[in-house]
């Protein structure tokens, strides 16, 4: 009976650590500039035919809408829609017209550095939509015009290390996968997804049809 009874301890440490993975929040990380430069284009576009229309320049409204269009659909696709998600599996990579599925077992390296990129499964794969690097005074560094006019070897006491430290998203992301493997990595069939998002190439294929067809009559 002790010997039963010690036997049943594992499942319950895999059963613990699987419901810890599930019950992690999904976390979207975006850069900050992306959906402003969005929103200001489509803002842009909008003026652009209201004032057309509103001079009475009809015919210049109805040949610049197709382009307006097609430009509002890029920065949709390339600003507003690209971010980067975790869960309690792995990243979820969303860039536009192309999407990455990519389990924390196939994960051999994350480089955080001016894109986020996530080695799996021998390919890189880079992230359009992860938070850039932050500014100097963003990671801590209260007095970077002094720090940065002395050379490395003077500074008493590694005062550039010591220097407070700021959590930010890029951290979150290299830290959701090392939180991952310690906590014990979920087995997957070892390979990562990539999806084409479909009704979005769809419909930059239409505008741009719409585009060509404009110009052409």
């Amino acid at each position: 009976m002790k010997a039963s009874q010690e036997q049943q301890h594992p499942p319950q440490a895999d059963c613990s650590a699987s419901t810890q993975r599930a019950a992690r929040p999904v976390r979207t990380h975006r850069s900050t500039s992306g959906r402003p430069v969005a929103a200001a284009v489509w803002a842009g576009a909008a003026g652009t035919l209201c004032w057309l229309l509103a001079s009475g320049e009809t015919r210049a409204a109805v040949d610049a809408a197709p382009w307006l269009v097609l430009v509002s659909w890029f920065v949709y696709v390339a600003q507003w829609l690209p971010c980067l998600r975790v869960d309690g599996d792995g990243f979820a990579l969303i860039n536009g017209l192309r999407d990455h599925r990519i389990p924390f077992d196939t994960v051999q390296d994350v480089e955080v550095r001016y894109a986020v990129a996530v080695r799996a499964a021998g390919k890189k794969y880079v992230s359009w939509g992860a938070p850039t690097p932050p500014g100097s005074f963003e990671s801590g560094f209260e007095h970077v015009s002094d720090l940065k006019s002395r050379p490395h070897s003077i500074l008493p006491s590694n005062e550039r290390l010591n220097q407070p430290a700021v959590t930010t998203g890029r951290d979150e992301i290299a830290q959701a996968w090392q939180d991952a493997r310690a906590a014990g990595l979920r087995s997957s069939d070892g390979t990562v997804t990539t999806t084409w998002n479909r009704p979005m190439v769809a419909l930059g294929v239409v505008v741009l049809l719409w585009v060509i067809a404009a110009q052409l009559f």
